[in-house]
């Protein structure tokens, strides 16, 4: 059924058992073992204790007006929980302009084009 679905694509038969085994045997979550590298959360012992010492420097420190400060005067926001900043450069947007181009010259060539790249849940 995943062949006919997403052709070349799908998921080989070897690789589902290999996911599978471990169920087989007896793991019943589905979270996988800890993993070094970066956490996946900023909220870490290091940033609390800076924070709170921040804090304490200065009491009159509030939630708005740190948000303030983000979002209004270093220009970020939140994505994909990481601040980046709002607005693109002249350079980013000139990429931006580049890639979008070349994907609709590729669409334009190969109406198969957005099935070969574009692959998750749909069924």
């Amino acid at each position: 059924m995943l062949v006919k679905v997403y052709g070349v694509e799908a998921v080989s038969k070897e690789c589902v058992f290999e996911w599978f085994k471990p169920f087989r045997d007896g793991k019943e979550d589905v979270e996988g073992e800890p993993r070094s590298g970066r956490p996946p959360t900023s909220t870490t012992p290091d940033n609390i204790e800076r924070v709170r010492r921040m804090l304490a420097d200065d009491r009159r420190l509030s939630v708005d007006s740190v948000s303030k400060i983000v979002h209004q005067h270093l220009q970020k926001r939140r994505i994909c929980a990481r601040f980046v900043p709002r607005k693109l450069s002249d350079e980013q947007k000139q990429h931006r302009m580049e890639t979008s181009g070349d994907f609709i010259d590729a669409c334009d060539q190969n109406p198969q084009f957005l099935e070969a790249i574009i692959t998750g849940d749909q069924l």
